[in-house]
């Protein structure tokens, strides 16, 4: 023990007599123990316990009902949001609780099944309602809630202003003010209700949806008009039963009288007749059936997932800060050389030697994971708001926990102790004689190392692959909570990362044979860096490991987006202008010169029919599309009926031979399932519900899935040559340039003040949601590869002093020093961010690849136009330039080497 203090007091008095490169050994440690902790205390404070989940869903309520599919027995998980199915009935054999649920209005089931005494507020979300703004109307989603209270608090929260008092009064989020133009104390009207203006009086927020767009009223002052206004025009019923409730997913906050309790019997209970109960008893007791029930309806793959991404990043940071850790902890040794070689001229052993290094590896590792530690968490602290308003939720609260963090910190001194492990057998093997004349002999690398990196490459990527396709899901853990499929694939990334190291030597001695072609210079560059590269080789380390984490987390986003941007099934292209009249038929002339003067550049304008059979005087039925089998039935879409501008703004189609069929008489198909024998059948019902077809001669147009808008279009000739009717349904634009927001509010309300009934409205398409841990990991990854690439490159500097010494001493100009620093600099960072950029996509292919995994009808696992080439480019291309002027600015005093 003696002797180890007086290593460790050997390491830190060497450790403060060079500070310099002490801080930048400290910094290397450092920097990935900041990102890692950042996640964690992010991840930590994002995730909601029990009863912070409860009190985001029910408020200060003791449980949430929602109606779900009444007269239907399903089975759900504790929170209802982790998953609900609905169980296989047959309609001869229901159940007394199936009968009652369909056939009891609910709020009396609700009041005969819930202990006595139990109160009932309405928790339903409104429909999407119209508000004036300040160019037109915008659509906002609506709530009725009394904010006077409590009862709210946790699920809706009252963050400015005042909670609406008096009749007409509302509170708004900030995204509706934000999208509105107006502010707290204005007035909003809203489409229907006319006549009965809001005052709007404070600010609110969901703390799980901070980006929601939403005006909330006080009980009974929004939802009944909003329904009366819709009856009134002909667009909804009025009727409380059980099927109105779950088409409106109706949902209600209980609260209990004093002693009673809702336990999971009570879940099963109401689940038999068809509705969902989040309690807090049970969320905070679950049962021990639970996790049955989640792995039955599916949630348990999702956690799964969920778990792969968590470990896979853990894993990669544990082998950053070894990477990064690995150079600082080399350049140190090397530097230290003549002085561990005193001491070994002193009588001092190999093992001695080895212990010295290793001490410093412990001093400045804890040093470096302490700071990483703190500055980590306190980065989140300081940016909380910002991070919580990025990610679109806030924090459940603020949690540092002190295990986490102090496993962090100490993963990373344990990290960096095996970083120095290497330099420290390095010294131990070298002469006395070479540290004190301070010579560091060039070793040849073996030929084997290429060979077996890209066995090892390969061996990395089949695991990672095997894990996320073959290994069996939902398996029972096997090492430390992980199951065989998260450890294939965590294992897998790391294996590439690390067979792609055994490169490097030959990339460098490949580089260094080059460099005859090149001037002085690049020449003296190449040649240093590959005669050195036991002191490159760790440098490029470093960078591919940051680079690599940074190209996963990258990847993986994009790749994630594009792939629920596939499963987003659109009804018209991006960016389109769609008109749909109810009724309105009249107007049309008169809404499309309005439209246009709202917004212009439309471009050309497509009308569109809708195809009726009418089989008496005042009866009618559409005319349907007859498509391929669905889930146990035919599939059937109402044509569309349009001429060829048709075809270029509803399908974003420009085929001269689809036109020409469509002007011939034929059908343009894009669904091949609507196609039979080369024609689209076309089914109606006239007299007492009888079924009739007709035909018409179809060409099919391949059209990818998620473009197929509409399966079938046929023009308004062809039929009326049927005997059909064609009645006009609107009008469809397709811009070439996308519609600023208020130019559409504008045109909104000028649809709404011409013909009422009418819808308007521009395909925004898909819109990616930014989570608050995503956020968090492409923050700190990008802040580690810039530190990573600075500090690395900075390192190697430092330890190639004795040989711009000996360029000086030559007659070098500073110029010509420079230039070797700088392109020395850019080399290394060159290196590592081309090696680091094929170690990222492993990780992240194999994740997306689990992401779709057992999907039906899964979108593709990874688009090259989905890939984000240009964070690609800026890691790979314009990080080494940035590196190599860094490097060329630096301060060059070759005086400051003593030989």
């Amino acid at each position: 023990m003696s002797a180890w203090r007086a290593v460790l007091r050997m390491a830190r008095r060497d450790a403060l007599r060079a500070k310099g490169r002490s801080a930048l050994v400290v910094a290397m440690i450092a920097l990935p123990v900041l990102g890692a902790t950042g996640v964690d205390v992010v991840h930590r404070s994002g995730q909601l316990t029990a009863a912070e989940r409860s009190d985001r869903l029910m408020g200060r309520a003791d449980a949430l009902i929602g109606a779900y599919d009444p007269g239907r027995s399903i089975e759900q998980s504790v929170f209802p949001a982790d998953g609900v199915r609905t169980l296989p009935q047959r309609q001869d054999s229901l159940t007394p609780e199936q009968k009652r649920g369909a056939s009891t209005e609910p709020v009396v089931l609700l009041g005969e099944l819930l202990p006595q005494g139990s109160t009932l507020t309405p928790a339903r979300t409104g429909p999407v309602a119209a508000v004036q703004t300040r160019d037109g109307l915008a659509p906002v989603d609506t709530f009725e809630a009394d904010l006077s209270g409590d009862l709210w608090k946790g699920r809706l929260n009252l963050v400015s202003g005042r909670a609406p008092a008096a009749g007409h009064e509302a509170a708004a989020t900030k995204a509706f003010l934000a999208g509105t133009g107006l502010r707290i104390g204005d007035t909003v009207t809203v489409r229907g209700l006319e006549s009965t203006p809001f005052t709007l009086t404070g600010t609110v927020e969901h703390p799980d949806d901070l980006n929601k767009s939403e005006l909330v009223a006080r009980p009974g002052e929004l939802y009944q008009q909003l329904d009366a206004a819709q009856v009134t025009a002909g667009l909804a019923p009025q009727s409380p039963s059980a099927e109105q409730a779950a088409a409106k997913k109706d949902a209600w906050l209980v609260q209990l009288p004093a002693g009673a309790q809702l336990g999971w019997d009570k879940v099963r209970e109401l689940n038999r007749h068809g509705y969902t109960l989040a309690g807090r008893q049970v969320a905070a007791h679950p049962p021990a059936d639970a996790p049955a029930v989640a792995e039955a309806i599916g949630s348990e793959d999702a956690r799964e997932r969920r778990m792969m991404t968590v470990a896979t990043t853990a894993a990669m940071a544990l082998l950053e800060v070894a990477l990064l850790a690995g150079p600082a902890f080399a350049v140190g040794a090397r530097r230290a050389r003549r002085q561990l070689a005193l001491l070994g001229a002193a009588g001092g052993r190999p093992g001695h030697v080895r212990a010295v290094v290793l001490g410093g590896g412990l001093v400045l590792g804890a040093a470096g994971a302490a700071l990483g530690a703190v500055l980590g968490a306190g980065l989140v602290a300081v940016l909380r708001t910002r991070i919580e308003e990025w990610g679109g939720s806030r924090f459940g609260e603020f949690t540092l926990r002190p295990t986490d963090l102090l496993a962090i910190a100490a993963v990373g001194t344990v990290t960096a102790l095996l970083a120095a492990l290497l330099p420290a057998l390095q010294a131990g093997r070298r002469e006395v004689l070479d540290g004190l004349t301070d010579r560091d002999p060039v070793r040849r690398s073996a030929r084997w190392a290429p060979v077996l990196g890209v066995v090892i490459v390969l061996a990395g990527v089949g695991l990672a692959l095997y894990g996320a396709v073959a290994a069996p899901t939902g398996a029972m853990p096997v090492l430390a909570g992980l199951t065989t499929r998260t450890l294939s694939v965590l294992g897998g990334a790391m294996l590439a990362e690390l067979g792609l190291l055994l490169f490097t030597p030959a990339l460098l001695a490949l580089l260094g044979r080059l460099a005859r072609l090149l001037p002085v210079g690049p020449r003296l560059a190449l040649r240093d860096t590959a005669r050195h590269r036991s002191r490159t080789g760790p440098a490029v380390a470093a960078v591919l490991a940051a680079v690599a984490g940074a190209v996963a987390v990258g990847v993986h986003t994009a790749g994630a987006e594009a792939q629920d941007r596939a499963s987003y099934r659109l009804e018209q292209p991006v960016g389109a202008v769609r008109l749909t009249l109810h009724g309105d038929a009249d107007t049309m002339p008169q809404l499309r010169t309005a439209i246009v003067q709202d917004i212009p550049d439309l471009g050309e304008r497509a009308d569109l029919y809708e195809a009726q059979y009418v089989f008496c005087e005042g009866c009618l039925d559409v005319v349907y599309a007859e498509g391929g089998p669905r889930y146990g039935q035919t599939d059937a879409k109402p044509v569309v009926v349009g001429d060829a501008a048709a075809l270029h703004n509803l399908l974003a189609l420009r085929d001269r031979d689809a036109e020409a069929a469509l002007l011939s008489g034929k059908a343009v198909v894009t669904d091949p399932s609507y196609l039979h024998d080369g024609k689209a059948v076309l089914r109606m019902r006239g007299v007492n519900m009888e079924p009739k077809q007709v035909t018409v001669d179809a060409v099919l147009v391949a059209r990818p899935g998620a473009q197929r808008y509409t399966p079938v279009v046929i023009a308004p000739d062809t039929i009326r040559g049927l005997g059909l009717k064609v009645e006009p349904t609107g009008a469809i634009w397709l811009p070439g340039t996308p519609v600023a927001d208020k130019a559409e509010q504008r045109a909104a309300a000028t649809v709404a003040r011409l013909a009422p009934r009418s819808e308007f409205g521009v395909e925004r398409g898909f819109r990616a949601k930014d989570s608050v841990v995503q956020v968090a990991l492409s923050g700190f990854a990008a802040l580690v590869v810039l530190g990573a690439a600075v500090v690395s490159t900075a390192l190697a500097a430092a330890d190639a002093r004795r040989e711009r010494a000996l360029l000086s001493a030559i007659g070098a100009r500073p110029r010509t020093r420079r230039t070797v620093a700088g392109l020395q600099a850019g080399l290394i960072a060159l290196l590592g961010g081309v090696l680091g950029t094929v170690g990222g996509f492993v990780p992240a292919y194999a994740l997306l690849r689990s992401r779709v995994s057992g999907m039906m009808g899964a979108p593709t696992v990874l688009n090259p136009a989905d890939v984000p080439w240009t964070t690609i480019a800026l890691l790979a291309l314009v990080l080494p330039v940035v590196a190599g002027l860094l490097g060329a600015l630096r301060r060059d005093d070759p005086a400051g080497w003593r030989g």
